[in-house]
């Protein structure tokens, strides 16, 4: 099942099964309602097939992974072994011929789809379907699911962009990697853009039509930086799946104790483990903070990047599949000190107390640097586990071919991508 992989979790499947339940809604009020299937999908088809006879699948292309790549493999093959037809819509025309701005631009102008007013009901439905999403709540999936992280759901998705387009987007670009502010001055529509829950489309042209009737310079600024994010994801959704990530020269054990302690939040080092405590409660932290864990695992503790690289993933709710691996694969260009990254981001440490109480009382002098502070052995927070200069010092040095001055950040990444 594509649920058993370490890079999926339970928040996700939270997400899905929220989506589902007002999908549920929306079915119902146009007369129909939802059916679900627990199972691999070659078990669902061949229901379906026993109950109707032919049919025509539709799907939206996906680019997630080799287990869904495999899992539309077999799709495409039990479909073709019958004689049926696998409609698969592309994430964008990028074999029509056209250039890339020539596509963008005819993508901006189409209209979406408009939703059906009447659904009908089959007469007849297999035994092996259930009416509704109720039953899903006793599928298991590995992890967490969090409790102050987005809902998911169209009308959660359409809320959260109307509300960026009529003021949160006001200071998108000054707070865009804010600890604090972040979490209101941007989108926050990357889950619903990554689970289906609103069309890329729609948003695409909805900013479009907000910038045109906007006359105001500065705010045009941050609609227009927000409106060139959308075109790199865009363009990004052309890649090729990348399946496997390489492993680096110098990477430890996936059983390291070290991971334990960086997945945990109790490296020492209050940035990172206030960082990953809230991702584990909210599944969301801006993007410059995502390459900061990612690098201090990779880089700094040379741990086993496909473990890190599930585990990062598993805590994203707005996981792409295809993003994520393809920038975790770039990590060796991002050696990263978090104190310093700290003492310019959250100088005072508000966002290092917030998720590490321990720490409350501590002055901002030392907050970065607890080890430094008088009392230090008093406070209920463990000693760092590395010494952050010689260990990057280390990294780069090991990771010979690769340049030890970190590139130009690029803000499409998936951990620079969070809208």
């Amino acid at each position: 099942s594509i649920w058993s992989g370490e890079d999926y979790s339970a928040r996700h499947f939270q997400f899905v099964r929220e989506s589902l339940e007002e999908l549920q809604n929306a079915l119902e009020d146009r007369g129909s309602r939802l059916f679900t299937y627990m199972g691999e999908m070659e078990e669902a088809l061949s229901a379906l097939f026993k109950t109707y006879g032919p049919f025509t699948l539709y799907a939206h292309e996906e680019k997630a992974g080799q287990r869904v790549h495999d899992r539309n493999t077999r799709v495409r093959e039990w479909m073709n072994d019958r004689g049926l037809r696998f409609l698969e819509y592309p994430v964008n025309e990028k074999n029509s011929g056209r250039k890339l701005q020539e596509r963008w631009n005819g993508f901006c102008r189409s209209e979406p789809l408009s939703g059906p007013e009447h659904v009908e009901v089959p007469k007849i439905i297999p035994e092996s379907f259930f009416i509704g999403a109720e039953k899903l709540k006793a599928f298991p999936v590995s992890g967490e699911p969090i409790r102050f992280g987005q809902q998911g759901g169209e009308q959660q998705a359409l809320e959260t962009l109307e509300t960026f387009l009529e003021e949160r987007f006001h200071l998108y670009e000054e707070h865009g990697s804010n600890l604090l502010q972040s979490t209101v001055s941007s989108s926050r529509l990357s889950p619903y853009l990554a689970w289906g829950n609103i069309s890329f489309r729609t948003v695409v042209q909805k900013m479009s039509i907000k910038i045109e009737n906007c006359d105001n310079l500065f705010l045009v600024k941050q609609l227009t930086s927000f409106q060139e994010q959308l075109k790199e994801r865009w363009k990004l959704m052309e890649q090729e799946d990348l399946f496997e990530l390489q492993p680096f020269s110098d990477e430890k054990g996936a059983g390291d104790d070290l991971f334990l302690r960086w997945f945990e939040g109790k490296t020492g080092i209050p940035m990172i483990d206030a960082s990953v405590i809230c991702l584990h409660k909210t599944g969301w932290i801006p993007s410059k903070y995502r390459v900061m864990l990612a690098s201090f695992a990779i880089n700094t503790l040379s741990l086993n990047v496909k473990k890190c690289s599930d585990a990062l993933a598993s805590l994203f709710l707005d996981y792409e599949p295809i993003i994520h691996v393809h920038q975790i694969q770039k990590m060796p260009e991002k050696v990263q000190d978090p104190v310093k990254i700290g003492k310019k981001e959250d100088p005072d440490g508000v966002f290092i107390k917030r998720y590490l109480p321990s720490l409350s009382n501590v002055p901002a002098k030392h907050i970065h640097e607890p080890w430094h502070y008088p009392g230090f052995f008093r406070l209920d927070y463990q000693a760092p586990i590395v010494d952050i200069k010689k260990a990057n010092q280390a990294a780069r040095k090991t990771k010979s071919g690769i340049s030890a001055r970190p590139s130009k950040s690029s803000d499409h990444e998936q951990l620079k991508f969070d809208l």
